[in-house]
């Protein structure tokens, strides 16, 4: 049961960093209207939203470590 909860979380999160990578390109598209970069096209927002996972792996990374240290397992999800 414990595995069924642990996919659900991961969808959820997964849903939720592709909605903010979506923001996130959609609004990078219209702060750079009229700019020097504008002429990039959509590239500027592409990076954008991958700038948004890098940081989100990061924090994940960072999450695991936390997790690990206080002695809670990931993959002990077989109880």
């Amino acid at each position: 049961m414990r595995n069924f909860a642990w996919i659900v979380v991961g969808a959820i999160v997964t849903a939720g960093l592709g909605y903010a990578s979506w923001w996130v390109y959609l609004e990078v598209q219209q702060q750079i209207r009229g700019t020097l970069i504008s002429g990039f096209g959509i590239f500027a927002g592409v990076m954008g939203a991958f700038a948004l996972l890098g940081v989100a792996h990061t924090v994940s990374r960072q999450a695991k470590r936390l997790l690990r240290r206080r002695g809670i397992s990931l993959a002990d999800a077989d109880e």
